[in-house]
């Protein structure tokens, strides 16, 4: 393909370009094997703000893309804009066409009233908790534009093939307890999501999103039914990537029971019965914990960035 002397025709996105922006994906991504699926999780993300979807073109072809959404304003940090992702086909890398687009996406982010730019997964709907370290251009490109790197992310890997994740002795246990762990409903959802609201962050968002499947990627542990019902740990599989698990948490009232250890095995078995040979925990914490309950590894490494705006 001609590199015109003009530069690249920078232009908004519309329904149209995505079979072309899945195959640049494809083609671009080679550390996510299921790139095709993140773009339509991340068009999605966009849809509040159809003008953060933005795509280079050469000769009328896509080569390139950006994708980005804006998060509210908190107590404790400004309105921000996400750079959610960008890639630009193989063949058609070294010419200048990641920095345009970047440039042109911070330009509508800053139209948008952000405040601040930020390279970091916007939950309830993100792919990844930053660049995943592999990625290098988009590591080089970051830093070169006057992004400052900040926390890092970390994801495990899980061998589905050899973890144990048999819950029925630990079950019976807690049974015993009055705990019982059980599948998320769909009759769960208002007392759920009430629930969800104490964890903070997004995680309300990402549990209600693990009940919008036909059968629920959540399980759960109760103390009580019906209008007695009191939860006192979740875990959630597949809400954005089918691959990835969590998030994940246990009432303190209850940690060191073993409640969150059937929960995560539960949810790693669901993930075996779809055909999944590895499973990745997502933004893990607790790594000493996954490690010993089934075996998982660290693996895959991100780093953060953030851009303050005039």
């Amino acid at each position: 393909m001609a590199n015109s002397s003009v530069g690249p025709v920078l232009r908004t996105a519309v329904p149209e370009d995505l079979p072309r922006l899945r195959a640049i994906a494809r083609a671009a991504l080679v550390h996510d094997e299921d790139a095709e699926a993140v773009i339509d999780l991340l068009w999605t993300e966009a849809d509040l703000h159809p003008a953060l979807r933005v795509v280079a073109e050469e000769d009328g072809v896509p080569v390139g893309f950006a994708l980005g959404s804006v998060r509210a304003a908190t107590d404790t940090a400004p309105r921000s804009g996400h750079l959610n992702l960008l890639a630009v086909n193989p063949a058609c890398q070294g010419r200048g066409l990641g920095r345009a687009l970047l440039v042109d996406l911070e330009r509508r982010l800053g139209e948008e009233s952000a405040a601040r730019l930020v390279i970091r997964g916007n939950p309830p709907n993100y792919a990844w908790p930053g660049i995943d370290i592999r990625y290098t251009p988009a590591i080089c490109l970051a830093e070169s534009s006057g992004y400052l790197r900040g926390k890092e992310g970390l994801n495990m890997r899980v061998d589905l093939r050899a973890a144990p994740l048999d819950t029925a002795a630990d079950e019976k246990r807690l049974a015993e307890a009055g705990v019982t762990v059980r599948r998320l409903r769909s009759e769960d959802e208002p007392a759920f999501r009430r629930w969800m609201l104490d964890w903070g962050g997004a995680w309300e968002g990402e549990g209600a999103k693990s009940l919008t499947y036909d059968t629920p990627r959540g399980h759960v542990a109760v103390r009580g039914e019906g209008k007695e019902t009191r939860f006192v740990g979740f875990a959630c599989w597949g809400v954005n990537r089918l691959s990835w698990f969590g998030p994940m948490g246990t009432e303190r009232s209850e940690r060191g029971s073993g409640v969150g250890t059937v929960l995560l095995r539960r949810c790693l078995a669901d993930q075996r019965a779809e055909g999944l040979d590895v499973a990745e925990i997502g933004w893990t914490a607790p790594i000493h914990f996954y490690a010993l309950a089934v075996g998982a590894a660290l693996g895959r490494v991100f780093w953060t960035y953030t851009k303050e705006l005039p």
